[in-house]
C-alpha cells in the first residue's frame, strides 16, 4: 500500500467533512472563518514539546510521555498534510519519502527539531509565505525519525485519529453535544486501545468499532 497517498485521500476526505469545499479554495470554513494551518501546526507542535522533560523545576529525569508526543506528531502531520494541499504542493511526497531520513532515537535532537519546526510555523504564518512548507516537511520526518517511529507507524496512528476526528464532527463535536470522556477515559485512548486490539481493521472498520462503543457509552 502507498500509506503517503492513502493518508492524503483521507485527510481531504476529513477536511471536506469538517470545512466545507472551500477550504481548498479560499483557506476558510463553510461558516466563512479563515483556516491558519500554520497556527495549527505551532500549536500542536508546542504541545509535543511539553511531553518532553525540558522543565528544569521538575525531574528532568523522568521518562517523557512518548506515548503522547506520538500521537501530537500524528496531529501536527494532519495539518502539514492540509497545508500542503492547500498550496497544491504535494508533489514532494511519495511512498519513498521516509528512506531519506535516518532512524535514530534521539529525544535532544527531537527538542531540537520541534523547536525549529514551531519557529518556522510562526514565521509562516505572521509571513504568509508558501514556500515554508517544505522545510517544515523536512523537519517533520526527521522529528518521526527522532522518536522512533516508521511509516507504518505513522500510517496505523493517523488511521485511528482522521476516524475519530471525523467520529467527533459527526457526532457534534462542532455544537458540543459530543461526549469526549467515555467510562472515565478520553476518547483518543479508547480509539487507540481499539486498534492495539485489532491492528487488522481497516478504517471503516475501525469507525464501526467507534460507533458500537460509542452507543453503548451513551446508553449507560
Amino acid at each position: 500500500m502507498n500509506y503517503i497517498k492513502e493518508m492524503f485521500a483521507l485527510q481531504m476526505q476529513l477536511n471536506d467533512k469538517t470545512n466545507g469545499p472551500s477550504w481548498k479554495e479560499k483557506g476558510i470554513t463553510k461558516e466563512g472563518v479563515e483556516i491558519s494551518w500554520y497556527r495549527c501546526i505551532y500549536m500542536e507542535t508546542c504541545e509535543a514539546i511539553d511531553s518532553l522533560n525540558w522543565k528544569h523545576w521538575k525531574n528532568i529525569n523522568q521518562e517523557p510521555d512518548w506515548d503522547n508526543i506520538k500521537v501530537e506528531l500524528v496531529d501536527i502531520w494532519h495539518f502539514i498534510m492540509s497545508q500542503a494541499i492547500y498550496l497544491g504542493n504535494t508533489n514532494n511526497f511519495n511512498k519513498d519519502i521516509f528512506k531519506n531520513y535516518k532512524k535514530e532515537f534521539n529525544p535532544k535532537s527531537l527538542l531540537k527539531n520541534l523547536e525549529l519546526m514551531l519557529f518556522i510555523s510562526v514565521k509562516a504564518n505572521i509571513d504568509k509565505d508558501k514556500n515554508y512548507i517544505d522545510k517544515i516537511i523536512d523537519i517533520f520526518f526527521q522529528s518521526l525519525a527522532n522518536a522512533n517511529m516508521e511509516l507504518l507507524d505513522l500510517y496505523k496512528s493517523y488511521v485511528v485519529k482522521n476516524q475519530l476526528n471525523i467520529f467527533r464532527q459527526a457526532n457534534g463535536y462542532k455544537d458540543g453535544s459530543y461526549i469526549k470522556i467515555w467510562n472515565n477515559l478520553e476518547d483518543n485512548v479508547i480509539a487507540f486501545n481499539i486498534i492495539e486490539k485489532n491492528p487488522d481493521l481497516t478504517p471503516k472498520q475501525f469507525y464501526k468499532k467507534l460507533e458500537e462503543k460509542y452507543t453503548s457509552i451513551k446508553k449507560s
